[in-house]
């Protein structure tokens, strides 16, 4: 699993029984009407093995996990498919963006980034195209400081203005510039 948050030591006892916890990460379900929803919970478990032992405990962002797997199944349990809190937060920091800069690129305003991730409200169909282009392309949306400007070369200029058969009234105008 890798390095312990804070350097703990590879066992602890719990605070519940004093039973022995390791870390690791454990299958988890909850019911959302009506519905279960599993995902991985890292944490330190008395069993990783067993199922029905939910003995142990969180800490650090194993609790932001926690809070992001109820977030994401309330959204799909009210019917969205794609754009869900985790896939939102992983398209943003997939384009090295924080939510303050997100909200500045996609137009939505400061706090929207933070409100989609929460899960409070749902992107605008105009936001889930921009989401679906930065799914695509997270080189066009990464920060002005680290944008590759040239991913927008000339050709993709000239291919744009053929297939919308805007060549042969404009080409000039970009030929001027060589």
């Amino acid at each position: 699993m890798g390095k312990t948050p804070r350097n703990y030591p590879a066992t602890m006892a719990s605070a519940e029984s004093g039973r022995p916890m390791t870390r690791g990460e454990k299958s988890v379900s909850f019911k959302i009407d009506g519905k279960t929803y599993t995902y991985l919970q890292p944490g330190w478990w008395c069993s990783l093995d067993d199922p029905e032992d939910m003995e142990g405990q969180l800490v650090d962002a194993d609790n932001q996990v926690a809070d992001m797997a109820r977030r994401t199944a309330k959204a799909l349990a009210r019917g969205e498919k794609i754009f869900v809190p985790v896939v939102i937060r992983a398209i943003r920091q997939r384009c090295g963006l924080t939510q303050r800069e997100a909200g500045r690129l996609f137009g939505t305003g400061q706090k929207s980034f933070e409100k989609y991730e929460a899960g409070e409200i749902q992107p605008s169909a105009p936001t889930k195209r921009l989401l679906t282009l930065a799914m695509e392309r997270p080189e066009l949306f990464a920060p002005a400081g680290r944008r590759r400007i040239d991913t927008v070369n000339e050709s993709f200029v000239h291919d744009a203005l053929r297939a919308a058969n805007l060549d042969r009234l404009y080409e000039p105008l970009f030929a001027a510039q060589n």
